[in-house]
């Protein structure tokens, strides 16, 4: 969901306007900015040095974009005075920025007039592209890097390299450049130590903020969470502080449950913006401003996602099997090197990445995947586009393109290569053959077949693609390109002498050259025949003239075996003197006169050759590096073509249906499958599903306030459809792998991919929050089903109207009681946000819930099962159940838990007492006293009581006492126990 904030006062008309007049509280403040961060003050003990840029963007973007304000559409309005009040620290926006390996993105940033602190999930493979869009959307007025991070985001972000100057060079440009002279929207770029950027040092800061939990929290006032290593609560205690969760582990866990701490980056980000906030509340830097500490508090953290881009976090992602890395099997090859040798494992990308054919349509494929778009234009082009190519007569088109796209490389990689001066193999391990010259060649080719054929394409003129291919694919600057490269280089010979020559004809000196080195040897034999008949006979017959190149021509005798010199080293004169230059084990070279004059006639000839051929081949890579931008942009254009076409195979390959997007918040699905599950069994069983999410409307109570909308509203607002289906039933039956069916239906839909299913329609939805696996990890002090508390924590509080939530077994970690407790609490208030109720899919095992109406019935409310077929004669266990995988309407409240435990192999002795235990339970017998069992001592010890019972029952009392009337009772009743 695209988020949304106020802009700022700085951003407003009317400060734009004012900004150039020295009455502006924003300009006036400017300057005081830049010199104080330029001083050398306590607080600046890290010198880093300051940029302040300004976009001189001509046009705004397409969209603007602004931050979320989740639930309701409330603004914070900042008046002119309060402005001036805060010395402008109101319209403060600092944005923290880091990138890493693989083009990893990290964000966060504090907004001033909130006091609201937001992060971004770490966006993988994002790159340059992503940076940018954050900057857009955030529209910040302080920028912090990290000293370590790429030049590459440097220049980005500060393109005119102008340190410390106000504007960052703006103001060179033409005026029209400068928004007709005014000033543009500043921001201060800060390059901080990377140190303030740490992961773990983010963690701490972020624990350490107190935050006010609101009102629902503050009953918790006697929990805590100890753990060796935090501070004393007590000492908390006692100097007035809350108790509830002052330890630091346990705020950590709190933390846990509103943002997503696996985001390294971004969680270090955010330590960053937290220690310029604190930098700057003790400064006081600007004069007049009071209350710095409150102007920079922090009230609140939130997530927020990039504009039109839907949410996935880790557990989403791993939960659904949409990735999977699989690492090598040998240790040495594992770890986050760009080289670890991990391949994708089984994933709904695995399914569909080996289809692109080329290296930048792979990484395009994959931002698709991780970055589900929420633009619904440029999904149904994408549905559009791929609904074309798989049009029978197209597909001959289709073929020949894909058969093109396997010889093309990416030309960005291939341009750095060039201009590097690097004409060896692009690929790993690659020679002439996959060179940079033959890889120009190959793509000025197939870029002209796939022009072609694109051009072909019945219907595609309506296809965004194909107008790019049109407009791009320059037919003429192509054949150019591949007329230089072919007319240069000459590629059979670079074969085989593995390196880059050229064509003969191309220079009048090489050929020249080439002529004189190709006719070397006959040179060398007439040399050495003058030689030999100018020295006595018997040493010519072994004499020879060679050519190494950098040495030169030199005269090779035998050696003699017991001097290591040859029999005959020149004459007495100096004209006839032979210089020795080196020997191995049977031969010694020479130079003397005769061969210094061929070394300087003739010269070092090879040298000479490669020398020029460099010189050639160099002038060449200028030439074709001036269409750079061309070959980077046609490239880029075959990368988003081949992944398109790679969701188009998919598609064929997987019996893939278009899906209808709509505005509307529903999903509705007829005989859907699960991609992955009918890959790995003999059969699939299709089921639809149907939900409607809240319509946003404001006659109903918005999430976060104290005060839930009764049930009438709820169901009055959610009359189309239900809102929540929770599926219970026996374990075993395909619950688990229905709920992920749905959620990878509508994630496929919004990556522009056809879905598995005969018909859906699919409303846009901007995130899918799950609770389905649990991660454990003995690097977390957390146990399981505090993990499931975070996840369901994170669901709710990141939930909009228009999320789809996933719960699988929530509670089950826990005692039975307080886990349907909790499981019932998250339905009920799920459902009784009314108009802003989000989609929901569960499934739990706590009948008790509904069996005595804790979770009443409602319109929004829907049950289901897997239907079973139960045969009651069967006595094997994998008899007695038939699982169908068909779902039902209504509740089951049989699980078949025994017999799931009897097919997985539980010893037939504990499945029985279990079904016995069972039994009882129904019954309503107490399973403590039936299961009561004493030691043998008890038991032992209740015979021998038992015995002297019988004993003393077995006596006549009544006769003994007539036969002996002062009988001794105490001494009788001893015998008797005596036995």
């Amino acid at each position: 969901m695209p988020f949304k904030r106020p802009l700022p006062p700085s951003t407003s008309p009317s400060a734009r306007t004012s900004a150039h007049t020295s009455s502006s509280p924003a300009f006036q403040h400017l300057p005081r900015k830049r010199a104080q961060v330029q001083s050398p003050s306590a607080s600046q003990s890290t010198s880093p040095w300051v940029r302040i840029y300004a976009s001189a963007s001509a046009s705004p973007p397409l969209h603007q974009p602004s931050l979320p304000l989740p639930h309701n559409d409330s603004r914070v309005d900042v008046s002119e005075d309060d402005l001036e009040a805060s010395g402008g620290t109101l319209s403060e926006i600092v944005l923290a920025i880091d990138m890493r390996s693989r083009s990893t993105i990290g964000a966060a940033f504090y907004v001033a007039h909130e006091q609201k602190l937001y992060l971004l999930s770490d966006v993988k493979f994002g790159g340059l592209p992503i940076l940018e869009q954050v900057r857009v959307c955030v529209q910040p007025t302080v920028i912090l890097i990290p000293s370590r991070v790429d030049e590459s985001v440097d220049r980005l972000l500060d393109p005119a390299q102008n340190r410390g100057n106000v504007g960052g060079g703006c103001w060179d440009k033409p005026a029209e450049e400068r928004r007709d002279g005014r000033w543009v929207d500043p921001w201060i770029l800060e390059v901080r130590p990377s140190n303030e950027f740490n992961v773990e040092s983010g963690k701490v800061k972020l624990a350490d903020l107190e935050i006010n939990l609101g009102a629902e929290h503050k009953e918790n006032i006697e929990m805590e969470f100890v753990v060796p290593g935090n501070e004393n609560p007590y000492e908390s205690y006692a100097n007035g502080l809350q108790v509830g969760f002052t330890g630091r582990k346990g705020r950590m866990l709190r933390l846990g449950g509103q943002i997503d701490l696996e985001s390294d980056l971004s969680v270090g980000c955010a330590g960053a913006v937290l220690t310029y906030l604190k930098r700057r509340r003790y400064v006081g830097w600007t004069p007049g401003e009071v209350n710095v500490g409150e102007n920079r508090r922090v009230d609140e953290i939130k997530m927020f996602g990039l504009e039109e881009t839907m949410f996935l976090n880790a557990d989403a992602l791993s939960s659904l099997q949409i990735v999977r890395s699989e690492s090598h099997p040998h240790s040495h090859n594992q770890g986050p090197s760009n080289t670890s040798g991990s391949k994708e494992d089984l994933s709904v990308y695995g399914l569909f990445h080996h289809l692109a054919k080329t290296p930048q349509g792979k990484y395009l494929l994959r931002q698709y995947f991780l970055r589900p778009s929420l633009d619904l234009g440029l999904i149904q082009e994408r549905h559009d586009t791929l609904g074309t190519f798989l049009r029978p007569d197209n597909e001959a088109f289709f073929g020949e393109i894909l058969k093109s796209l396997k010889s093309i490389k990416n030309m960005r990689t291939v341009m750095i290569h060039l201009r590097k001066g690097m004409s060896n193999g692009v690929s790993k391990g690659g020679g002439i053959k996959s060179g940079v010259w033959t890889s120009l060649r190959s793509f000025a080719f197939h870029v002209l077949g796939i022009r072609t054929a694109c051009l072909n394409v019945i219907d595609g003129d309506r296809l965004a693609i194909t107008s790019k291919v049109a407009e791009t694919f320059h037919e003429r600057e192509l054949k150019i390109i591949g007329r230089m490269v072919t007319d240069t280089i000459d590629f059979p010979t670079s074969f085989e002498n593995h390196r880059t020559t050229v064509n003969p004809g191309v220079d009048d000196e090489l050929d020249n050259l080439k002529r004189l080195y190709d006719g070397i040897e006959d040179l060398l034999g007439e040399a050495s025949r003058k030689i030999a008949d100018s020295i006595p006979q018997r040493y010519g017959i072994d004499l020879n003239v060679v050519f190494f190149p950098q040495i030169g021509f030199l005269i090779c005798m035998p050696a003699d075996p017991q001097t290591g010199r040859a029999e005959w080293e020149g004459g007495n004169d100096d004209d006839e003197a032979w210089e020795r230059i080196f020997s191995t084990q049977d031969r010694v070279y020479y130079k003397d006169s005769r061969m210094t004059e061929l070394d300087l006639s003739i010269g070092d000839v090879y040298a000479n050759i490669c020398d020029k051929e460099i010189e050639i081949v160099h002038a060449l890579a200028q030439r074709v590096l001036e269409y750079e931008q061309l070959l980077c942009i046609i490239s880029d254009v075959c990368g988003e073509l081949d992944s398109l076409l790679a969701l188009a195979q998919g598609a064929r390959y997987y019996k893939l249906t278009r899906p209808r997007m709509t505005d509307e918040n529903v999903v509705q699905i007829q005989n859907g499958r699960h991609m992955l599950q009918e890959l790995i069994v003999p059969a699939c069983i299709a089921n639809g599903a149907h939900l409607v999410g809240g319509s946003g409307s404001s006659n109903s109570s918005s999430p976060g306030t104290d005060q839930c909308p009764s049930q009438s509203a709820t169901e009055a607002s959610l009359g189309h459809g239900p809102s929540m289906l929770i599926m219970t039933g026996p374990n075993y039956s395909g619950k688990s792998v229905y709920l992920k069916q749905v959620a990878l239906i509508v994630y496929l839909a919004h990556i522009g991919s056809f879905v598995p299913a005969e018909a859906a329609t699919i409303g846009l939805t901007d995130k899918i929050l799950t609770r389905i696996s649990t991660g454990e990890t003995v690097s977390k002090a957390q146990s399981a089903f505090t993990i499931d508390c975070q996840q369901v924590a994170s669901a709710i509080n990141l939930a909009t109207r228009r999320s789809l939530i996933v719960i699988d077994e929530f509670g089950k970690g826990t005692n039975g009681t307080d886990g349907a407790g909790l499981v019932c609490g998250v339905f009920e208030y799920l459902l009784r946000l009314g108009n802003h109720c989000p989609k929901v899919l569960g499934a739990t095992h706590f009948h008790e819930i509904f069996e005595n109406g804790f979770l009443a019935s409602r319109p929004a409310l829907a049950f289901g099962h897997m239907e079973v077929r139960i045969e009651g004669n069967a006595t094997e266990a994998e008899d007695q159940v038939t699982y169908l995988y068909s779902l039902q309407d209504g509740r089951n409240l049989s699980s078949f838990g025994t017999l799931c435990a009897a097919l997985n192999g539980i010893d037939k002795a504990v499945v029985s007492r279990a079904q016995d235990l069972i039994i009882l339970a129904a019954q309503g017998e107490d399973l403590v006293t039936a299961c009561a069992c004493i030691s043998d001592e008890e038991l032992d010890n209740l015979k021998d009581a038992e015995d002297s019972a019988r004993c003393l029952l077995e006596e006549d009392f009544l006769e003994q006492q007539q036969g002996h009337p002062q009988i001794d009772y105490k001494h009788f009743l001893a015998e008797i126990l005596r036995g």
